[in-house]
């Protein structure tokens, strides 16, 4: 009897654990944010240039339409795990009242899983999050989900950026 409540511990432990373990092939969306390898933390803007190509020598990266102007700390797994807590399926989303703002990106989050990414590109003030894959296509909410936390993406900001470079939001 030891061993099996032992057995069911160390089960659940393992099903919770931000690792590779449980990870479809190829990652989905909940992979990458509830499971990634390591996450990344940038300030974002939106990008100036109408051709939405990039201006002459300019190498800073995108996400989608937006630029990730200053990129800060790798999150540590504690930090994961935060954000990993506050992912909500796209079979149950989160939905906040409309707000009068057009998306104006404050943060994004990259979220590695081996050499590929999906990026979560934050708005502080409307509360919306536009999801992009490696490739810089848009991942409809109906497959990504939602981080339904914005407290912890704040949190998480101004720890990464304590001189406040973003908008904080309401």
């Amino acid at each position: 009897m030891r061993n099996a409540i032992l057995a069911l511990f160390v089960s659940s432990l393992a099903a919770t654990a931000c690792t590779a373990a449980g990870r479809s092939t190829p990652p989905t969306p909940e992979d990458f944010f509830r499971r990634p390898d390591r996450v990344q933390i940038f300030l974002a803007d939106m990008d100036q240039a109408w051709d939405m190509r990039p201006a002459g020598g300019d190498t800073l990266p995108r996400s989608g339409y937006f630029l990730l102007s200053q990129e800060g700390p790798e999150l540590s797994s504690r930090q994961r795990r935060a954000l990993a807590d506050i992912w909500v399926s796209a079979k149950d989303p989160a939905s906040y009242p409309p707000k009068k703002c057009g998306f104006n990106p404050d943060i994004a989050f990259r979220f590695w899983i081996g050499t590929t990414w999906a990026d979560a590109v934050v708005c502080f003030t409307c509360r919306e999050i536009a999801f992009h894959d490696a490739s810089g296509k848009p991942i409809p909410g109906a497959e990504a989900g939602f981080l339904d936390g914005f407290p912890v993406m704040q949190e998480l900001a101004k720890q990464a950026f304590p001189k406040g470079d973003f908008n904080p939001g309401l």
